[in-house]
């Protein structure tokens, strides 16, 4: 499995891809701008990608995110501190790790949304949010 990185505080990008990669898992980054993100994500197709809801300027993440999932079929879980942010737009990402979060959750989380059921011509279609920090769930009825 190929998972991006997208996150630009050095150190919690460096320790997610040596984690991540510590797990057997691919890593892709870490990517610290949308730019280097979508370069990396066209020399090769991440299965998933970790995604900072704020990069270069608040709320660069999401519309990144939106790029991966549609273009790649990438499933997104944002890390970020940001919950209002992430609850407002569960339908880009399949999960939510809030800041600060547990690295050894990492492995579990990404291999979590990476199980998330594909749509034909997409690899990920998240058909809801989940929050792996205890946010509340999204069902769908707009609670």
């Amino acid at each position: 499995m190929v998972v991006l990185v997208v996150e630009d505080e050095a150190i919690i990008a460096y320790c997610s891809a040596a984690i991540l990669e510590g797990a057997g898992l691919t890593v892709l980054g870490p990517a610290h701008t949308t730019v280097e993100a979508l370069e990396l994500a066209r020399n090769r197709q991440p299965d998933v990608a970790l995604v900072d809801i704020d990069l270069e300027r608040p709320g660069a993440g999401i519309g990144l995110a939106r790029q991966l999932r549609t273009q790649f079929g990438t499933a997104i879980v944002f890390t970020t501190g940001r919950a209002d942010l992430a609850c407002a737009h569960h339908d880009t990402a399949v999960a939510v790790l809030s800041k600060p979060y547990d690295p050894s959750e990492l492995p579990g989380i990404v291999r979590y949304a990476d199980s998330r059921p594909r749509a034909s011509g997409s690899r990920a279609t998240p058909s809801r949010s989940v929050s792996v920090t205890r946010l509340p769930a999204h069902n769908g009825s707009g609670a």
